[in-house]
């Protein structure tokens, strides 16, 4: 008896840790196609995706697969034990199936600006550039694809071994797993454990007795950071590309961040539990 009630538990462990970690390799995968081809010169520069309508999809789409593969990283990271618990799992598929929509759509998007679209430069089609690109979609794609069918068989096998849903406010968010992982980290290095600890103490009391922790403040927590976010681009740009040409520029494209910053902060707010309420 003990051995069947255990089995579906495992199952659902590895299950979709397997599917976690093929989705990893897709998010990898998808990293070097958009690295290549966004921060190449040479590539960006024969990239068909380069302009709108489809950079707008690949620029949000990096900001919606950042925020996903973070707080799904560090759950799973800090869920590393030999079993998970069911609502953890949950979450972890949940956050995978959402980067894996991203990257497809993402994909799809790039797919037709290649049939569609003009190519920058047509020497693109001589010198390798176009075959580079070409290749790396097709293992972004290929990627995506096997996770999604481990994802699949992950979550049938979840719906399989259910039971009785745990009470919700007893679930940790992000920053619940984000500072137990800080605290699993410093015990592998004592000269700073304690210092650790006690930093991780006091963002817990912050985090659950302060009158401004962002768990009672959740919107205007991801107000903030979404101008934070913008005004952060802003300065990036000007960093890297150099000095902006005029005012309205800045003001837009920080705008444009902020707002898709904002937007991706609020859809994944419930779904991968960043932020819960206050526990009283």
């Amino acid at each position: 008896m003990r051995a069947s009630l255990t089995e579906p538990r495992d199952a659902l462990t590895r299950s979709t840790r397997l599917a976690a970690n093929a989705g990893a390799v897709a998010v990898v995968a998808y990293a070097v196609l958009y690295l290549v081809t966004t921060q190449i010169r040479i590539v960006r520069a024969a990239s068909p995706f380069g302009d709108d309508p489809w950079d707008v999809v690949v620029s949000y789409g990096a900001i919606f697969l950042a925020i996903v593969v973070g707080a799904t990283g560090v759950r799973s990271l800090r869920h590393r034990g030999p079993r998970l618990e069911a609502a953890t799992a949950a979450r972890i598929r949940t956050g995978v199936a959402m980067a894996l929509v991203t990257i497809g759509l993402t994909l799809a998007s790039d797919i037709s600006a290649l049939l569609f679209a003009p190519l920058p430069d047509p020497a693109a089609t001589q010198d390798g550039r176009l075959a580079l690109i070409v290749g790396l979609i097709a293992f972004s794609g290929l990627t995506t694809v096997v996770a999604t069918g481990l994802l699949i068989r992950a979550a049938a096998i979840a719906a399989r071994s259910a039971g009785p849903a745990a009470a919700e406010v007893s679930e940790p968010d992000v920053l619940d797993d984000l500072l137990g992982l800080a605290r699993d980290g410093a015990a592998l290095v004592p000269p700073i454990r304690t210092a650790v600890d006690r930093l991780t103490s006091t963002a817990d009391r912050f985090l659950a007795t302060s009158p401004a922790s962002p768990r009672r403040h959740r919107l205007a927590f991801g107000i903030v950071a979404a101008v934070g976010a913008g005004l952060a681009f802003d300065v990036w740009h000007a960093i890297v590309e150099g000095a902006w040409g005029s005012l309205f520029a800045p003001v837009l494209f920080g705008v444009l961040t902020a707002a898709g910053v904002l937007a991706v902060y609020l859809a994944t707010l419930g779904p991968l539990r960043l932020l819960r309420p206050p526990r009283p």
